[in-house]
């Protein structure tokens, strides 16, 4: 029987997915000279070459990404062993992993991270920030306990629970305060495609087909053809802002995305559309234990995001009896111009399965 180390396992783990040394040592936090002499102590204990070098870096061998697949298995049996153990100390110590989409690290993340961190110093939080895709293939992975993004993308699959449903926030089309259709009405989604799309992350079905229905033939385009849809990819919420704030783009984004660019002047929302909302699931993968940790972070999120609904009530309150006034001083008594027309109905109250 060969006896083989977990730590040279996880050696060819990282890479094979990093397909380089130096990749996959950063990536394992050790120098690249302590890797490769793992990898040939790891070949030697088998008797079997487990990498070949190519133009791409190092792929694993026809026997190699067997042994992988089983290493796999094995490394994510002891994860889940240390990680019953790590329960069985209770709330007081341990580590929790969270994956989040773009829109949730930025308008939850912060809160919800800031509440559990001073309720429980002793739990180290980690989170990343991907694409609902990424983050629900590193949840089925074990990268991390919990995964917080697009309910489409989480639900309907079976390894996947949905431990809570969040309330959908409205969403807007938002543009700079001098966008040549800020003000104008009556007006239709379709002419605000004529102009380019910041898109932040990949958009659900739900929004996209909408979208793509909207969309008027090139030779009704003002001024030639359409931009391409979508105009320019943006990592972050903030890039986007940043861009619409400057050129006659839109984005989609809530009132609190933008809220010290509408109080600064910056920013207008332009359309309220009922399937702009954003919808939110919490999930995990299905048999693992729910430890204190998750229960105590779920809770921080859902009172986090509670308070996000409150804010964006008052800021709708605020910006639109606000534009009224200003418009009514201007024209007598006719509404606001800049204020979106709402389509959007009463969403449901959270509700944790």
């Amino acid at each position: 029987m060969v006896s083989i180390d977990l730590r040279l396992l996880r050696h060819a783990q990282a890479l094979a997915e990093h397909g380089s040394f130096s990749r996959a040592a950063e990536a394992l936090g050790i120098a690249q000279p302590s890797l490769s002499r793992g990898i040939k102590e790891l070949e030697v204990h088998v008797g079997l070459t487990l990498f070949n070098r190519s133009r791409s870096g190092h792929e694993p061998t026809d026997f190699g990404r067997v042994f992988l697949q089983h290493a796999a298995d094995v490394l994510a049996k002891v994860g889940d062993l240390e990680r019953e153990v790590a329960l069985a100390k209770g709330l007081g110590t341990g580590e929790l992993s969270v994956g989040m989409g773009p829109y949730v690290a930025e308008v939850l993340g912060p809160i919800c991270a800031a509440r559990f961190a001073a309720e429980h110093p002793g739990v180290r939080l980690r989170t990343t920030m991907n694409d609902p895709a990424t983050v629900a293939r590193f949840l089925r992975a074990r990268t991390i306990d919990l995964a917080i993004a697009e309910a489409s993308v989480l639900e309907g699959a079976d390894d996947f629970e949905v431990i809570a449903e969040l309330t959908p926030l409205a969403g807007y089309v938002v543009v700079r305060a001098g966008h040549p259709l800020a003000g104008r009405t009556p007006l239709k989604f379709s002419e605000v495609l004529d102009y380019p799309f910041a898109q932040v992350v990949m958009l659900p079905p739900r929004v996209l087909k909408p979208i793509l229905a909207s969309r008027r033939p090139p030779s009704l385009h003002e001024g030639g053809s359409p931009p391409p849809f979508p105009a320019i990819e943006c990592p972050t919420i903030q890039f986007a802002k940043r861009i619409v704030a400057n050129a006659n783009a839109f984005t989609f984004a809530s009132l609190g995305m933008v809220r010290s660019e509408l109080e600064r002047g910056q920013i207008v929302p332009l359309l309220e559309l009922q399937w702009i909302r954003v919808e939110w699931n919490i999930v995990r993968l299905r048999k693992r234990t729910v430890s204190p940790a998750m229960d105590a972070f779920v809770d921080a999120v859902q009172r986090a995001h509670a308070e996000v609904l409150r804010e964006e009530a008052s800021l709708r309150e605020r910006w639109f009896a606000s534009a009224d006034r200003t418009s009514q001083a201007r024209h007598g008594t006719q509404p606001s111009q800049t204020r979106p027309r709402k389509v959007a109905h009463a969403p449901p109250a959270d509700k944790r399965r």
